[in-house]
């Protein structure tokens, strides 16, 4: 049969029509309910009128719509698009029912209701809004006893509402309902699954204590999801539970896993995270594009949250010093003072938003005075060699029984021994470049088999890292926990950044650190003091001369599940030439051409500007062969 061109007219039969009228009335009607239930029309009514929140008991959450918008920087966004609910129902269950609100996350890794946490009169603490003066704390709720106020016992973080609710991971799925849908941040939620933040993807890579690269300071992937190249969901796997099963000699529920990776969790980031960032000035709505610092930190959620997380001290956890610092009170980054905050340094990568950049070049602003370093004698050093000089937070971290919150676990963290470490060993990395690092002592005990000592090794070996370990081995002779798990925890240390360290604690044929802390957990002993020094010559890198107060045990433990240590003193030995290398005669003339060049810049004064002086005796000082 042939084909006919016709008109469309041919195919208007009452029968064609009346289907094509319907499937209108179809589209136009499921398009119009799904607009009609995205309404925040009764969020609105309720939440915009003091006098019926006041009768409901609960005038805190008094909010208009023109304050939301304002402080938000949504020009047109409703409740619904972050909180979700029924915005059309006018009963308070209804319009509650699958909203998404804030995560109370107490001791025991487990979600509480906020209704709990607070009676309906205390009014004035039952909003997430700083309070106090210790900005660490500040968003957590409080409670007021005696005209004061504390923190609430019964909480121990709060997540935002794009985690989980069960798990406490960033959950793409409710991020695609919210931030990331159709009209709103969708090409940056789908930049974000693809990155190592998002992903999780090196702690997710640590399947157990031995595999694939060794024991680490944050533990295994206890029941977390396996690694992936891009984000797909929140939930817990087992796989890795199993396999840890396997390596120890005590029992592990899958009770004691989930409570165990939602403290995990709990560190990871999210959308909500960077960008939510209440305050006095701006209120409980304020979100920020650009993440500042406090982002970075946690912005006063406690010292378990984003960069105060599990690894106290990592990284940035003392570029804002003061409250942000463990232990607290130590002084900021010198960057921070001056206002620069971590993404000023730490930029985006290839994939956009969330891929931040661990590697930062001072170059960008230090340009001169970087082409001096790369001239120089000094050429293999990084900045952070001469000028990040102590490390702060964990100083030793033993993992034995004890409990998450009141239920027991085989893996609790006893880290608390928190201290600061200085000056900081030097040590090389995969490209040879020398840079500072945090040593410090580890033990797993109940472990099945024997471990033979590994040597440092990096974690990373491309360069992704320059995160080090070093397995000591297994030991026995213990009064309980056998066989113990020893190993180094070997970290690149990034800031704080301020004055540079003496020449002579590097020109010197041995390296010491010295390591002071004080125990600061709940459980095991009341708080006790301590310290050991740490050495790496030509012999190996060694702990010595482990100190401590006298230490009260709490009823029910027994030193070997807090503090291993105390039996192990003589054991965290690594042998290998751990010694700076340098020419004596060489430096001697470095020295003295350095100060004869200081000498001949005063009697050019005049010659040149404040800033021009400054500019080459920083040179001169990176760099004593420079003419000018």
């Amino acid at each position: 049969m042939s084909f006919k061109l016709g008109k469309i007219s041919d195919l208007a039969t009452p029968f064609t029509v009346t289907v094509f009228f319907l499937q209108f009335l179809l589209i136009v009607g499921f398009l119009g309910y799904g607009y009609y239930m995205d309404s925040s029309e009764s969020c609105i009514n309720c939440h915009s009128s003091k006098e019926k929140m006041a009768e409901l008991g609960y005038p805190q959450f008094y909010v208009t719509i023109e304050e939301v918008r304002k402080q938000t920087g949504h020009k047109t966004v409703q409740c619904r698009d972050c909180h979700l609910g029924n915005g059309r129902a006018h009963d308070k269950d209804k319009a509650h029912k699958g909203m998404l609100k804030a995560i109370f996350v107490n001791e025991s890794a487990e979600p509480v209701e906020r209704s709990k946490v607070y009676s309906k009169e205390e009014t004035e603490l039952n909003k997430i809004f700083p309070i106090g003066e210790n900005t660490l704390f500040e968003l957590l709720p409080k409670k007021r006893e005696n005209h004061q106020v504390s923190l609430h016992p019964e909480v121990r973080n709060i997540l935002w509402h794009d985690r989980n609710p069960y798990t406490f991971n960033f959950d793409p799925k409710i991020a695609e309902k919210t931030c990331g849908k159709r009209g709103c941040h969708q090409e940056e939620l789908k930049q974000f699954r693809s990155t190592t933040m998002a992903t999780n993807y090196r702690q997710r890579t640590m399947q157990t204590w031995l595999e694939p690269y060794g024991p680490h300071n944050c533990g295994p992937s206890f029941a977390d999801l396996p690694p992936e190249e891009i984000l797909k969901s929140a939930e817990f796997d087992f796989t890795n539970t199993e396999k840890i099963r396997k390596e120890i000699n005590v029992s592990f529920t899958t009770e004691q896993a989930i409570a165990k990776q939602r403290l995990c969790n709990v560190c990871h980031a999210g959308c909500v995270d960077c960008h939510y960032a209440p305050s006095r000035e701006r209120g409980t709505h304020a979100f920020i594009k650009v993440p500042d610092s406090l982002s970075c930190m946690g912005r006063g959620r406690g010292n378990s949250v984003c960069h105060t997380g599990s690894g106290h001290s990592r990284r940035g956890e003392t570029y804002i010093g003061k409250f942000y610092s463990i232990p607290q009170g130590r002084k900021p980054d010198i960057h921070f003072t001056k206002g620069i905050h971590c993404v000023d340094c730490h930029q985006t990568g290839k994939k956009g938003m969330g891929d931040m950049q661990r590697k930062a070049t001072c170059g960008d602003c230090h340009i001169e005075i970087e082409k001096a370093l790369a001239n120089s004698v000094h050429r293999n050093l990084t900045c952070t060699a001469c000028h990040v000089t102590e490390a702060g937070g964990y100083q030793i971290t033993v993992w034995g029984k004890g409990y998450i919150g009141e239920k027991p676990n085989p893996f609790k963290k006893y880290s608390l021994y928190y201290g600061i470490q200085k000056p900081l060993i030097l040590m090389k990395d995969q490209k040879g470049k020398w840079f500072p690092v945090k040593i410090f002592p580890h033990s797993v005990s109940n472990i099945k088999k024997d471990v033979a000592p590994t040597g440092v090794k990096f974690r990373w070996n491309n360069g992704e890292t320059r995160d080090m370990y070093a397995v000591v081995g297994t030991f026995q002779g213990l009064p309980s926990g056998n066989k113990h798990l020893l190993w180094l925890q070997i970290e690149e240390v990034a800031h704080p950044f301020g004055k540079a360290r003496d020449c002579k604690s590097c020109h010197s044929s041995i390296q010491t650190s010295v390591s002071t802390w004080q125990y600061e957990d709940i459980q095991g002993a009341e708080p006790f003091k301590g310290g050991y020094k740490i050495v790496a010559d030509e012999k190996g890198l060694r702990l010595k001369d482990f100190w401590h107060s006298e230490i009260k045990v709490l009823k029910g433990f027994e030193l070997s599940q807090f503090a291993s240590w105390l039996y192990l003193t003589d054991k965290w030995f690594v042998p290998g030439d751990f010694s700076i290398r340098f020419d004596r005669k060489k430096y001697k003339e470095y020295e003295r051409l350095y100060k004869k060049n200081l000498v001949k810049l005063e009697r050019l004064k005049g010659r040149f500007s404040d800033k021009e002086l400054k500019t080459l005796r920083q040179i001169l000082l990176h760099n004593p062969e420079h003419k000018f």
